[in-house]
């Protein structure tokens, strides 16, 4: 009897093995079948909140700015823009307002590596001076930490604002090595790359002008 047990219990252990290994080389597939790099898109404005401006993300395809900054990001990590799928940050953007400062934060998606970001900036209001509109980000492996100073201008002077947007591509965890000693992905894990600028036209509190940057 005692020996029946053991053989049963031989045989428990076999199967829960034999289980673990089908369950680890299905779930190996399935990542393998996950495209290397994927690009989420955030709109960055302090007035009207941090949206994408597409109902749906995939539309950013026929979008020429959103279309235009993954065949960058393709090529500069070297893959067909085919290959690069857009996705919604979900959760994992947020927005956090206080008074004239606004802070987001983009962490990379889950089983990835920030890779890559790129800044192009819309509009810009107050576009000179020292009160001029402050946009900062900063961008490690991990995540992207953005800023905005957007002043309260007088009575009947309007709302001011920074507005553009902020692509960022993450790179399967496996491969952000690989693709960091190769060039193709530019963030480090630290220091941070980052990026500054103030107003949209010339130097503004020691600042230079707010446009397109890549990281």
């Amino acid at each position: 009897m005692e020996g029946n047990w053991k053989q049963k219990d031989r045989t428990l252990v076999a199967l829960a093995v034999c289980a673990a290994v089908a369950l680890a080389g299905s779930s190996a597939k399935a990542d393998d079948r996950a495209p290397d790099v994927v690009v989420t898109a955030h709109h960055i404005n302090p007035v009207r909140d941090a949206r994408t401006p597409w109902d749906e993300v995939q539309n950013c395809m026929r979008d020429p700015a959103c279309a235009g900054a993954v065949e960058v990001i393709a090529k500069a990590i070297g893959i067909p823009a085919g290959a690069v799928s857009v996705a919604g940050a979900g959760p994992a953007f947020t927005a956090k307002a206080e008074g004239e400062e606004t802070r987001y934060a983009i962490r990379a998606l889950g089983g990835r590596k920030v890779c890559r970001v790129q800044v192009r900036t819309t509009s810009v209001v107050p576009a000179t001076g020292d009160r001029a509109s402050l946009f900062s980000l900063s961008a490690i492996r991990s995540g992207v930490a953005i800023y905005t100073w957007t002043p309260r201008q007088g009575i009947g002077a309007g709302r001011s604002w920074w507005d553009g947007m902020v692509f960022v591509a993450h790179v399967k965890d496996a491969l952000a090595d690989e693709y960091a000693r190769s060039g193709r992905c530019s963030v480090p894990e630290a220091p941070s790359a980052a990026y500054q600028c103030r107003g949209s036209s010339g130097m503004n509190h020691g600042l230079a002008a707010c446009g397109a940057n890549d990281l």
